[in-house]
């Protein structure tokens, strides 16, 4: 009984040769059918996502091998082996579920700690069981993974700060505003971080949108998305005492808001705060708004700033988390030991049983007085002798494999009682 994982990440291959073996919805369970077709005995589930291509497989007696998963990645893909294989990395058995309990924890993350793998390895898994293409190993190891995950992020702060810097900018304004609702978000310019922002404050609750840009058909695009109004730019300062959050983002080599608008729209708002975001280069608001009362204003430097030092604390975090997944992978191998021994003890079983029966079936014949009732009995005490003299060895064979000495213990009994002809399968 093995486990195997072969694959490629962000860290091992660029996206040009990541994208040539990616899987998707569509076409991942045709390639698990075409892959157990191929392979009657193993067990697979596909990882696919953006930053990485992963098959994993189990086989009872080893017979999935890493040049038969990159050999079958090339003939799926209809690419030759050399355009891939040189990136690709290959994991067994402990070192393979240490790999996908790394994985899942987010560890491996581009963006360490964060949570979206957790949910892509669950969908893999979820659709290599609906396709039947998992069984007792990997049903047991992906159950495990997903449950380590879990574990690593209630223990440790791996995931608690923000490391973006959308999200750290909407942390600050939470401090502001504890709801968003209600509330009027000004966006002045239209690039891709506004749109991130934007869709961070929407997802919070933000509903009253407004974007200002001097392309107005850019302006309305932007809005049309998150159901806002877009105005023109020349209205940009009557809208400013109206607006609870400002966005700047434009291409302007000058300050596009001034203290003194910043300071007359204050006025107008009578003591409700105005928390202003500048994340252009070079800035778009004044630094001198800053010191206005009830005025917060903050630069793409103060956000990278706390970006920094929270991805600080994440890696900081990162040797807590290994040291439980350590102990987690240790727990999995003594069960998969224990696994790979349950066979060999069933076969004991139905041998001692088989002995029994077979001398019942002469004993029986001698006893030409004994009635039904009497009979049962002897055959329980038969079956009940036979499986306390089982138990202690049962449980012995449990011990032995989680210490890591099942096969041999197996080797023993098979020498000991002449059984167990097909232990390289166990």
């Amino acid at each position: 009984m093995s486990i195997l994982v072969v694959g490629l990440n962000h860290k091992s291959a660029p996206v040009e040769v990541r994208e040539k073996i990616a899987f998707n919805a569509t076409n991942i369970p045709t390639a698990l059918s075409l892959f157990l077709h191929r392979y009657q005995t193993a067990e697979s589930v596909i990882l696919s996502t953006c930053n990485r291509v992963e098959m994993y497989a189990s086989t009872m007696d080893g017979g999935v091998k890493t040049e038969d998963i990159l050999s079958f990645f090339a003939d799926f893909h209809k690419i030759a082996l050399d355009e891939f294989s040189p990136y690709m990395y290959h994991y067994t058995d402990d070192r393979a579920v240490d790999h996908l309990f790394f994985v899942t924890a987010s560890l491996d993350s581009m963006v360490l700690g964060e949570s979206q793998i957790l949910s892509q390895v669950k969908e893999a898994y979820t659709t290599a069981s609906m396709e039947e293409a998992t069984g007792k190993v990997m049903n047991q190891l992906f159950q495990q993974a997903l449950n380590v995950a879990k574990i690593v992020h209630t223990r440790t702060a791996i995931g608690k700060k923000k490391v973006s810097i959308s999200s750290v900018a909407v942390e600050f304004a939470e401090k502001i505003f504890q709801d968003f609702t209600g509330k009027m978000v000004l966006v002045v310019g239209a690039g891709e971080m506004c749109e991130l922002l934007l869709k961070h404050l929407y997802e919070e609750g933000a509903r009253t949108i407004v974007v200002a840009n001097r392309t107005f058909e850019r302006a309305q695009e932007i809005a049309n998305a998150f159901q806002g109004q877009a105005i023109k730019y020349e209205l940009l300062g009557e809208y400013l005492a109206k607006a609870d959050i400002i966005i700047s983002s434009t291409s302007a080599p000058h300050y596009v808001i001034h203290a003194n608008q910043v300071k007359d729209a204050i006025r107008h708002r009578r003591g409700n705060p105005m928390f202003l975001l500048d994340i252009a280069v070079p800035r778009d608001i004044e630094p001198e708004i800053a010191n206005i009362d009830n005025v917060y204003l903050y630069n793409i430097d103060d956000l990278q700033s706390v970006v920094s030092q929270n991805i600080d604390e994440r890696t900081r975090e990162v040797e807590k988390c290994r040291a439980i997944i350590e102990e987690e992978v240790e727990h999995f191998m003594a069960r998969l030991e224990e696994m790979k021994i349950e066979p060999a003890i069933t076969l004991l079983r139905n041998h001692f049983h088989t002995i029994g029966k077979e001398e019942l079936c002469r004993l029986k014949p001698k006893l030409k007085s004994i009635d039904n009732g009497e009979w049962e009995q002897v055959v329980y005490t038969v079956e009940r002798t036979i499986n306390k003299l089982l138990h202690h060895p049962a449980k012995v064979a449990k011990q032995e494999a989680k210490n890591g000495g099942g096969y041999r213990y197996v080797e023993i009994i098979r020498k000991l009682f002449g059984i167990f002809h097909h232990t390289d399968q166990i």
